[in-house]
C-alpha cells in the first residue's frame, strides 16, 4: 500500500475515508510526529492509489491494514478511522484484538443508518455511479463542514476527493453495505476513543452514543463547532482530545 510517514514512537495509523486519502492528515501527522511514528495509508482506488485494484468486501481492508503493520515490523498499534475507516476499526478490534493497543472512531458508527445519515447509502452509491467522482466529492464534501464550501479547507478537501477512481469509491460503499457491530463490539478490549462534531451528518450523536455504549472500554468527545472534518474545523480541540486519550498509554 502506499502510505506517508512522519515522527518516531509508538506506530499510529491514521485511515482516511470516503472522497479522501492520506492528504487530510497532512497537518494531523505533523502535530503528532513529536511523540508518535505515524503512518497514513492510501486506500486502493483513492490519492496516490487512485489506479490501484479495489479492495472487495470490509474484511480485506483490515487484512491489507495488519499486512502494511507486518511489513513495517509492527506487533502492535495504535489506530484512527475516519468515517468509513471507523468500520475497519471495529473489525480489527473483532479480528485482531492483539494487534490494536488503542483505537479511535472518528465521525463513525456502529452502521450505516439511514434515518441518520444525510442521504442513504444507495443513494451515494447510485450518484457516485450517474455522476462520477469529482461530481460526487463536491456535492458529499459539502455536508462535512458546518460551512459547507464557505469552509476555507474544502478546496483542497475537493481536490483530494475528487482523485478517487469511481472503482475505489464504489468498493468502499459497497464494503460498508450491511455493516453492523452492534452485537460484537464487546470482545474488543482495547480502550476506545470515540469522536466528532456536533454538526457530525454522516454518523450523528445518536450513532455516536450507540457506539460508544457498545464498547467496554470505550469514551466519548463531542466538538462544538464542527462536523464530519471536526480535525480541520477545531484542530486545536481534536488535537487536544486525540493526545489525552493517547497521551493515557504512557501515564497508565
Amino acid at each position: 500500500m502506499e502510505f506517508e510517514r512522519r515522527g518516531s514512537g509508538r506506530p499510529l495509523f491514521l485511515l482516511h475515508g470516503f472522497c479522501s486519502s492520506s492528504a487530510i492528515w497532512r497537518d494531523l501527522m505533523a502535530e503528532l510526529a513529536d511523540t508518535r511514528d505515524v503512518i497514513a495509508p492510501d486506500w486502493p482506488g483513492f490519492g496516490r492509489a487512485s489506479r490501484a485494484e479495489p479492495l472487495r468486501g470490509l474484511p480485506a481492508y483490515a487484512r491489507a491494514l495488519l499486512a502494511l503493520a507486518d511489513d513495517l515490523g509492527f506487533s502492535s498499534f495504535d489506530v484512527l478511522g475516519h468515517s468509513f475507516s471507523g468500520f475497519v476499526v471495529q473489525q480489527l478490534l473483532c479480528d485482531a484484538p492483539a494487534r490494536v493497543g488503542r483505537a479511535v472512531l472518528y465521525g463513525s458508527g456502529l452502521r450505516m443508518d439511514p434515518a441518520a445519515r444525510f442521504e442513504s447509502i444507495e443513494q451515494t452509491l447510485a450518484r457516485l455511479r450517474a455522476d462520477g467522482p469529482g461530481a460526487t466529492a463536491r456535492r458529499v464534501l459539502a455536508t462535512w463542514f458546518r460551512e459547507g464550501e464557505r469552509h476555507p479547507a474544502y478546496a483542497a478537501c475537493l481536490e483530494d476527493g475528487a482523485s478517487m477512481s469511481a472503482a475505489g469509491g464504489a468498493a468502499m460503499i459497497e464494503a460498508a453495505q450491511g455493516v453492523d457491530f452492534s452485537q460484537r463490539l464487546r470482545m474488543a478490549q482495547a480502550p476506545a476513543l470515540v469522536i466528532l462534531g456536533e454538526h457530525e451528518r454522516s454518523h450523528p450523536l445518536a450513532s455516536a452514543l450507540a457506539l460508544r455504549a457498545a464498547l467496554d472500554q470505550g469514551s466519548l468527545c463531542v466538538l462544538p463547532d464542527s462536523g464530519h472534518a471536526a480535525h480541520l474545523e477545531c484542530p486545536l480541540l481534536f488535537n487536544a482530545a486525540l493526545r489525552a486519550f493517547l497521551g493515557a498509554a504512557r501515564a497508565a
